[in-house]
C-alpha cells in the first residue's frame, strides 16, 4: 500500500472566487516555499502534479493546480500584499479553465471575478488514470506561459502566453513566498449530477528558473504527514515564520480532503 492524497470536493455552498459569478465550493491544499533569489528577481516557474479520478466523478467538477507569488507587505515588487495567481482547472470532458487577470488587477486592484479563458483538449479524460499536469508562468511579466497534460494516450500543451496573471486577494504576509495549490471546485448552479466528487493528487513539485537554470523549491508527495490542518494565520500581519515550508495546509476552512493509503499511488510506501 502506498501513501497518496485524496481530496473530496463536496458542494457546501461556500463562496469563493468563482466561474461566472455562481456560488461555489472549493476544496484544496496549499504548500509554501521561500526562495529569496527568485522573489528578488522572479522569472519563469512551474507547478506540476499528478491527478486521477474514478469513473463516478461528476462531469461538473473542476480539478485544478495553481502556483502563486505572494509579495508580502515589506520589500514588495509591485503591490503591497500582492498575490499573483497562475490557476488552471480542467474537467473530465476536456474543458480547461484558465484564471486570467486584467489591466486593473495588474495595476493593483484585486479582482472580484476571474477573467476566465476556456480551452478544449479535444477528448475526454479517462478515469482511473494518472495525468501529469503542469502550469508554467512568467512571474517577471506576470503572464501565463503554458499548460501541459499527459496521460492515458493524451499529450497536449496549450500556449497561454499573453494571458495576464490574476490578483485575487490582498494577502498581508510579512514577507514574500511562493505557494502551490491543488484541489477541486464545483459551482452550485452546475452541481446537478450525481456521482462521487473525489479527486486524487500525488507528487506535487514547484520549480523556478532564472531563465537559464531551473531549481526545485517545493516537492511533496503526501508521505510526510497524516492529516492537513488549518493555516496558522495571524492578523493584522500573517507571519510566514509560523508556517512550515514544504508542508500542506487547508486552502480554506471549508476544504474537505484527507490523506489516504491507496494501492494505485505513484510514490511512497
Amino acid at each position: 500500500m502506498r501513501t497518496m492524497w485524496g481530496l473530496l470536493a463536496l458542494l457546501l455552498g461556500a463562496c469563493v472566487g468563482h466561474p461566472d459569478g455562481y456560488d461555489t465550493h472549493l476544496s484544496g491544499a496549499v504548500g509554501f516555499a521561500e526562495d529569496a533569489r527568485f522573489l528578488a528577481d522572479p522569472g519563469p516557474a512551474y507547478v506540476e502534479a499528478y491527478v486521477r479520478f474514478g469513473p463516478d466523478l461528476p462531469a461538473d467538477v473542476i480539478m485544478f493546480v495553481d502556483q502563486e507569488l505572494l509579495e508580502g507587505v515589506s520589500n514588495y515588487r509591485w503591490v503591497k500584499g500582492g498575490d499573483w495567481m497562475a490557476f488552471v482547472g480542467f474537467q473530465r470532458d476536456g474543458t480547461v479553465w484558465v484564471g486570467g487577470g486584467s489591466d486593473a488587477a495588474l495595476a493593483g486592484t484585486p479582482s472580484q471575478e476571474r477573467s476566465w479563458k476556456l480551452f478544449e483538449l479535444g477528448q475526454e479524460l479517462l478515469p482511473d488514470t494518472w495525468y501529469r499536469v503542469r502550469v508554467t508562468a512568467d512571474f517577471a511579466g506576470r503572464r501565463f506561459l503554458g499548460f501541459e497534460i499527459e496521460g492515458g494516450g493524451l499529450a497536449r500543451r496549450l500556449d497561454l502566453s499573453g494571458i495576464p496573471l490574476d490578483y485575487p486577494n490582498y494577502l498581508p504576509f510579512d514577507r514574500g513566498s511562493m505557494i502551490y495549490l491543488v484541489g477541486a471546485v464545483r459551482a452550485r448552479k452546475w452541481a446537478t449530477q450525481s456521482g462521487r466528487p473525489l479527486v486524487f493528487f500525488d507528487d506535487v513539485t514547484g520549480v523556478v528558473s532564472d531563465g537559464t537554470n531551473e531549481r526545485e523549491i517545493f516537492r511533496n508527495g503526501f508521505e510526510g504527514q497524516t492529516e492537513v490542518g488549518p493555516q496558522p494565520v495571524t492578523l493584522p500581519v500573517v507571519k510566514l515564520d509560523n508556517y512550515t515550508m514544504g508542508w500542506w495546509y487547508q486552502e480554506n476552512e471549508a476544504s474537505l480532503f484527507r490523506i489516504e493509503r491507496r494501492p494505485f499511488a505513484r510514490s511512497g510506501a
